[in-house]
């Protein structure tokens, strides 16, 4: 887990949602480094051997960055969930393109967890731990499990895919 400290001019909010934000097909065009099976499957090992410096500073944003930016400037606590397993040239990228966030939670190396059980498991402690429990939580994802996953957590969801498709060029 990573935290980021004050990036921007930014509200202090009494009363802040969770905002819980995927990367790749969210906020993050990453597309040119994937490829797909005939069934729809992500091939994690053409990922890996594209996850370079070079690739990673191809990918572009999505219009759903800019969502993102308001919630964090409206002084909500912004979580960035990803089945990534995230290196520092994937830190490097949020800084230098301004993606803002409180937390980062992340697939540690080598894990193989179903991405929709990866994130429960990691987004677990902000829906049951106490300090958390009655904070309005958010959940933007482009993949339908993940979105079905959090939101049966107690999450309002949002399909990324349909809203970056509506605000494209």
């Amino acid at each position: 887990m990573r935290h980021k400290t004050k990036f921007c001019d930014r509200l202090y909010n009494l009363n802040p949602k969770i905002r819980i934000y995927d990367l790749d097909g969210t906020i993050i065009d990453s597309s040119h480094r994937a490829r797909h099976d005939k069934n729809g499957k992500l091939d994690l090992d053409h990922w890996k051997e594209n996850n370079t410096k070079e690739n990673i500073f191809k990918d572009d944003l999505l219009p759903m960055y800019w969502q993102l930016v308001a919630d964090y400037k409206n002084g909500d606590y912004i979580i960035l969930c990803t089945a990534r397993e995230m290196n520092k040239y994937d830190i490097q990228f949020l800084h230098e393109m301004g993606i803002y966030y409180d937390t980062i939670l992340n697939r540690k190396e080598g894990e193989q967890t179903a991405d929709y059980k990866l994130k429960r498991r990691l987004l677990n402690p902000y829906f049951n731990l106490k300090p958390f429990q009655k904070i309005e939580k958010y959940f933007y994802d482009d993949n339908d499990s993940n979105l079905v996953a959090i939101g049966d957590m107690g999450a309002t969801c949002c399909n990324a895919r349909k809203w970056n498709n509506r605000f494209s060029k």
